[in-house]
């Protein structure tokens, strides 16, 4: 990643955030407004993806009908349709199903019978169980390489760094699952090769789901670094005898500090809602796996409340990374912010 890019990443969401803050009257403000401008993406997503679903290829009744193991016939498909609600017009259907989720109500699942918001809960847990400790390993990886490799830049360090990175970020995640499955599992017999139970089994999982992250962030942070390194501040520290350590801690990581912090928050985001390939090599019992159950069994409801799920996390967890963006702004913190 060049230095135009961390200039655009700069410019992104968590910068807009800070600049937006300094013109509102306060915090409060900004976040009921971040609040209000949520409703209409919220009402336009669930749109969106009823259509879609009543307008892709397949039939729920007649998937239905499959799994029950019964006979498909004119009669059997008219009364499945009536039990699920699908003989009523389009726009009917969408009316009753926003003022069930209304009232916390996303129906029940068409294959399970059983709650679509219980089984979203333990689902959500599985995904966070992945999730969050593939994020730790993400920061714990990307930091420490990043700062070496501009502290070092040019260097053999830096090349190695940058060659690494670019070869984890070019091979799909669900390769790398594979390679990990047959050298881990079949050859060396050292994890499980899918499913949960026990701490091991999730060791593969967050190591495929963290690499392409970790390479991406180490290229971001080196970049956004020696980007800081070469302004005017950090020449005029050098020439006042700063140390190396002082210089990259208190100078110039935390300036460069936001725009990481916002690629962070849009890659927890991410990696909550786009961990599906990982799950299903896995075959973790996450959201991601179990959403594509859900599309390929025409499960309605499941498809829908996963996707409004996720439509709350990336805005939830965009509006939180903004919020740190403001907090570490130093004028925050001394209450220079003006009206």
């Amino acid at each position: 990643m060049n230095s135009d890019s961390v200039s655009g990443a700069r410019e992104g969401r968590g910068v807009e955030a800070v600049e937006h803050y300094q013109g509102t009257a306060s915090l409060q403000q900004y976040i009921v407004k971040r609040l209000v401008q949520f409703i209409p993406v919220c009402f336009g997503v669930t749109v969106l993806v009823f259509c879609l679903l009543r307008f892709a290829p397949g039939d729920a009744a007649y998937i239905r009908l499959q799994d029950r193991g019964m006979d498909v016939s004119a009669e059997s498909l008219a009364q499945i349709r009536r039990e699920l609600g699908l003989d009523q017009p389009l726009w009917v259907q969408y009316v009753h199903w926003i003022k069930a989720v209304l009232h916390l109500n996303l129906g029940n699942s068409v294959v399970t019978n059983e709650p679509v918001i219980a089984e979203l809960s333990i689902h959500f847990r599985m995904t966070a169980l992945l999730t969050l400790p593939a994020m730790a390993l993400v920061v714990a990886i990307a930091f420490p390489l990043g700062l070496l490799s501009a502290v070092y830049q040019g260097r053999l360090w830096d090349h190695i760094t940058r060659i690494t990175a670019i070869v984890a970020m070019s091979v799909p995640s669900f390769c790398v699952g594979l390679l990990c499955i047959l050298l881990f599992a079949v050859y060396l017999q050292w994890l499980p090769s899918f499913g949960k139970g026990t701490p091991t089994h999730l060791v593969m999982p967050c190591l495929v789901l963290s690499i392409a992250p970790a390479a991406h962030y180490t290229r971001l942070i080196r970049t956004a670094l020696l980007e800081e390194l070469s302004k005017e501040y950090i020449r005029a520290a050098r020439a006042r005898g700063v140390g190396l350590g002082n210089l990259l801690w208190s100078h110039a990581m935390r300036n460069a500090f936001i725009p990481i912090l916002t690629a962070l928050g849009m890659n927890l985001a991410l990696m909550l809602g786009g961990s599906a390939v990982v799950e299903k090599v896995f075959s973790w019992p996450g959201l991601g796996k179990y959403l594509i159950d859900a599309i390929l069994q025409r499960d309605y409801p499941v498809v829908q409340g996963c996707v409004l799920l996720y439509a709350f996390l990336f805005g939830g967890i965009n509006l939180a990374t903004d919020l740190l963006c403001i907090f570490m702004d130093p004028r925050f913190r001394r209450g220079n912010y003006s009206g």
